[in-house]
This record gives structure tokens, C-alpha cells and sequence, in this order.
């Protein structure tokens, strides 16, 4: 029997399972014009027996969102902290004795940190599958122990988990998740700007590392899967460690849909992460002020936080490479002309605040773009999303060193476009923003194509 996520009138299930093949196939009709978007779901009857408990409301309900905001609040902390490096970079440079160290070296040290963090989550999320009952005790040591490596670990059941919470609002609920990042990435630049400032960086990471977990180990009560963990049996046996059955994933049109995500979500990171970096490099030219740099850094990563939930609630609703090609264009707009012609702090306070928004909330379409390929296959799903986690994590370490063998460090002055050695950065952040838009008509094209074939999963 096949389900499929509609609506319904009992207070008690957001399920309604259709079982009249005629309905089946007459669904995303009767719901195009008044629902967002219909995902179906293969799941058996013999399962929901199994579980021998009512299972909590897809969509909707307490235990629904307070899996969102829980999740928002590590986002806030795992990658709030990773957008804070701009901070660092300037402090590493110009205090001893990181300050023997050249800017391209300095780098490599928040892009390693944020590279390896994303490229681990497929394969954490391939363990996480398997072994059901791991998550939660390793979320719990990984708080504790190895946060550096284990941000990875926090990361992967979060996306694992949205699929099972989430269908019809998944792409709201995943901005709200993914906004935690640009709250983070806001509050943190200034507290620790501050910190650096007064008791120096020891104390900083000491009393960050308190923080963290304090409000970690509150946040993770309320991190949790929404089907119970059961044992495996004889009949039920545990799951492979990457999913088989991939037959329907191996047309063309299916191809060429992963091959484009990967290709636009490879060019979008390759520009975004040296902006995130040497944003408050760009600004201490402007300013000998070590606050002008701080609320630039803030603003670029506060901006992203609305267009992350807004970018994901449109996806509820309207195709997402709509969504990457406004992303794409606001982008190279932002970077051409805003930073181009940055001789102001007033010029890089626009630019923040635009490009912010623009490029950094392209990850609120992951859901959309995630569910399109994974159908009604909740591991296909979540394993797209640790996918796109790796192609993230490669651009953010290969962008910024792109970024650094660009700049002209021995270009200190002011010019009228480019200024202070950031001429050809500029030039790659803004070609990046309009390979993704190229990448997203394309993708725009092949999908409507795959709608209007029927083509699924």
C-alpha cells in the first residue's frame, strides 16, 4: 500500500493513506492549486502496526517544532561558529604568533574546520541509518568531547530526522533549522569580537566552550527521531549501509538532476566561503576600527537568516531552481557592483546585507531540491542532503584559497573598482553567482521537463 502526506480532517494524524488507484492518481491534481506540494511516501501498513504506538503529527505539533527550534539552536552554535571565523582571521593576522603566518595559511584553518565538518555527514548519516540507535548517545559524547569532529555528528541525524517531521513544510521548517547558522553567525562576531579584545583568546574559546554547553545539552532533549528506535529481528534486519534499489534513480533525467544540484551547489560554495572570510579583511582597510568589521560580519551572516526561512517557505510552494536563480543573480549583482565599487563602509554594509541574503540562504532550497531526487525515499532524501553537505564542505575549503592565490596582498591602496587587492576576488565571487544562475536555468528546464513526463521515484 502506498501513503501519500495530504490533508486531513482527524485531529489525531496528519496521515490520510489512499488506497483507490483512481484518487492515487488524481491527488496532485485536486491539490496543485491549494497545496504547496504533495511528496509521497512509501509506507507499508505492517510498519505503522509495528510501531504499536501513535506516532506524533507530520507538519504539525509540539514535539514537531520543538525539533525545529532545538535543531535551530545547535545550527546557531555548530555553524554560527564556523561563520564567526572572519573574527579570527583578522585576529590571527595581526596578533602573535599566528601573525608569522600568511593570510592563505590562516585561512586554511576555519576552511579545514568547516570542510571537514560538512564532508563527514553523508558517511555519518549512512551509520546513523543503520545502527538507529547511535545518535542520540553519540550526539550526547560528541557535546562533550569532540566537538571539532562531532559537529558533523550533530548535523546528521538533524537531517536524517526533518524528512520524518517534515513533508508538506518541510522546506519552512529546514530554513528555520539552516537560520540558525546566520543567528549564530550574527551574535557570535560581536561576543567574541569583544572577548578577543578583553581576556584574549584562551578564555574566549574556554567560555565559548561553557556556553556551548550549557545550551547544547539543553537544545539535544530536544533533538529527537519521530519513529521509536526498535531492535533489529530476523524478518526486520538492519539496513545496508547505503541504500540498494537504485534502479529508478538511474534514467537520465534523474542523472542529470544530480549532476546539476552537485554543479550548483559546487559554484555557490566556491563564492560564498571567501566573502565569509575575508569580509572583515576588506572592511580593516576601510576602518582602523575593530568594530566596523565585526557588525559587517554580523549583518552578512543576520541577512542570511531571512532569506534562509524565506527561501525555504517559497520552496514549500513554487519550484526551487526559481530560488536559485534569484540567489544567483542577487549574488552577482552584490558582487560586481556593491563590492566592486566598495570604497565606503556604507558600500560594505550593502554589500554584506545583500549578498548575505542572496547567496547566503541558497541552502534553504536543499530540502526542495533534496526531496525532488529522494521522492517518496526518506533515506535517498537525507542522504542528498549530507551530498550537498560534502560538495559545501569542498568548496569552502578550495574557495578561500582560490580567494587568497587571487588577491594581491602587495595592493594595500584604494582604487575606484577592486580596491586593495581584491580586484580578481571580486571578479570570481561574481562569475561563481553567475554560474549558478546558468546552473539553474538549466536545472529550471530539466525539471519542468521531469514533471510534465511524469517521471518519479
Amino acid at each position: 500500500m502506498t501513503a501519500f502526506y495530504g490533508l486531513s480532517n482527524s485531529p489525531k494524524k496528519s496521515l490520510t493513506i489512499y488506497q483507490d488507484e483512481k484518487l492515487r492518481q488524481d491527488l496532485p491534481k485536486l491539490t496543485e492549486a491549494s497545496v504547496s506540494s504533495v511528496i509521497e511516501v512509501d509506507i507499508t501498513s505492517r510498519e505503522f502496526s509495528e510501531y504499536g504506538v501513535d506516532l506524533a503529527p507530520v507538519d504539525k505539533g509540539r514535539q514537531a517544532w520543538t525539533f525545529v527550534f532545538s535543531a535551530c539552536i545547535f545550527d546557531s552554535f555548530i555553524w554560527g561558529w564556523n561563520n564567526t571565523y572572519g573574527i579570527f582571521q583578522d585576529y590571527y593576522s595581526t596578533h602573535p604568533p599566528f601573525d608569522i603566518a600568511s593570510s592563505g595559511e590562516i585561512s586554511i584553518i576555519g576552511t579545514a574546520s568547516v570542510g571537514i565538518q560538512y564532508i563527514e555527514v553523508v558517511l555519518v548519516i549512512a551509520l546513523f541509518q543503520r545502527y538507529p540507535e547511535l545518535p542520540k548517545p553519540a550526539m550526547w559524547a560528541s557535546l562533550g568531547i569532540v566537538f571539532g569532529i562531532g559537529a558533523g555528528v550533530f548535523y546528521a541525524p538533524i537531517l536524517m530526522w526533518l524528512s520524518d517531521w517534515f513533508v508538506m513544510r518541510r522546506g519552512l521548517a529546514g530554513g528555520i533549522i539552516f537560520g540558525g547558522s546566520g543567528i549564530g553567525g550574527f551574535v557570535l562576531p560581536i561576543i567574541m569580537g569583544y572577548l578577543l579584545d578583553v581576556v584574549g583568546f584562551g578564555w574566549t574559546i574556554r567560555i565559548f566552550g561553557l556556553v556551548l554547553g550549557v545550551c547544547g545539552g539543553i537544545a539535544l532533549l530536544g533533538v529527537n527521531p519521530r519513529f521509536p528506535v526498535r531492535k533489529p529481528t530476523d524478518e526486520r534486519p538492519r539496513r545496508q549501509w547505503f541504500p540498494r534499489n537504485l534502479s529508478p534513480y538511474k534514467n537520465p533525467v534523474f542523472l542529470s538532476m544530480f549532476a546539476l544540484e552537485m554543479g550548483v551547489n559546487s559554484v555557490q560554495a566556491l563564492g560564498f566561503y571567501p566573502v565569509s572570510i575575508f569580509l572583515p579583511t576588506y572592511t580593516s582597510y576601510l576602518s582602523v576600527r575593530t568594530f566596523p568589521s565585526t557588525m559587517i560580519l554580523a549583518l552578512f551572516n543576520a541577512a542570511s537568516v531571512v532569506c534562509y526561512i524565506l527561501f525555504g517557505r517559497i520552496c514549500d510552494s513554487y519550484p526551487y531552481p526559481y530560488i536559485i536563480l534569484m540567489s544567483g543573480v542577487g549574488s552577482a549583482l552584490a558582487a560586481f557592483l556593491l563590492w566592486g565599487y566598495a570604497s565606503t563602509l556604507g558600500w560594505m554594509f550593502a554589500f554584506s546585507i545583500v549578498f548575505g541574503g542572496f547567496n547566503g540562504g541558497f541552502p534553504g532550497a536543499w530540502p526542495a531540491a533534496a526531496s525532488e531526487i529522494g521522492g517518496s525515499r526518506n533515506d535517498i532524501t537525507s542522504l542528498m542532503m549530507g551530498t550537498f553537505a560534502i560538495v559545501k564542505g569542498v568548496g569552502a575549503i578550495v574557495g578561500p584559497i582560490i580567494a587568497a592565490s587571487l588577491r594581491d596582498i602587495n595592493n594595500d591602496s584604494g582604487s575606484r573598482y577592486g580596491g586593495f587587492g581584491f580586484l580578481k576576488v571580486e571578479i570570481f565571487v561574481g562569475s561563481m553567482a553567475v554560474a549558478t544562475s546558468v546552473g539553474a536555468l538549466i536545472l529550471s528546464f530539466i525539471s519542468e521537463s521531469k514533471r510534465k513526463s511524469g517521471a518519479h521515484s
